[in-house]
């Protein structure tokens, strides 16, 4: 008779029948976990063309470049909302030369340049 040695390691990807998570001797039907993600990131290609090129330790340091929201987008506020809705759409693009889409994604709340909201406030202030 021989014995088959078992790994005994937790299983990091999935719960146990009672719901919580796995251990080195948890045994039985195994759950699915659930996953909540965080934000999101924009990374950049992942591989590098030097990597084909032979042995270079400077290649072990290498890290893809992230994306990373502009920091000139804002949305816009409660109070200019509030002034859009009084004004017809048309007359706003005409004063502001912003397009329907512009001016939409403002109203929906949506990131926008801040120079482009600054336009927009100030046609609303001189009307």
């Amino acid at each position: 008779m021989f014995s088959v040695s078992t790994p005994c390691h937790p299983e990091s990807k999935s719960l146990a029948p009672d719901g919580k998570p796995c251990s080195a001797a948890t045994r039985g039907l195994l759950q699915r976990t659930s996953v909540t993600a965080g934000r999101f990131r924009y990374v950049g290609k992942e591989t590098d063309k030097r990597w084909e090129q032979g042995e270079d330790l400077s290649l072990t340091t290498f890290s893809p470049v992230e994306y990373s929201a502009s920091g000139k987008m804002t949305v816009a506020d409660t109070i200019l909302v509030e002034e859009m809705a009084k004004r017809p759409m048309r007359e706003m693009m005409r004063k502001t030369g912003l397009s329907q889409h512009t001016l939409e994604a403002i109203r929906d709340r949506k990131a926008v340049r801040s120079r482009t909201l600054a336009i927009l406030k100030q046609s609303l202030a001189s009307a």
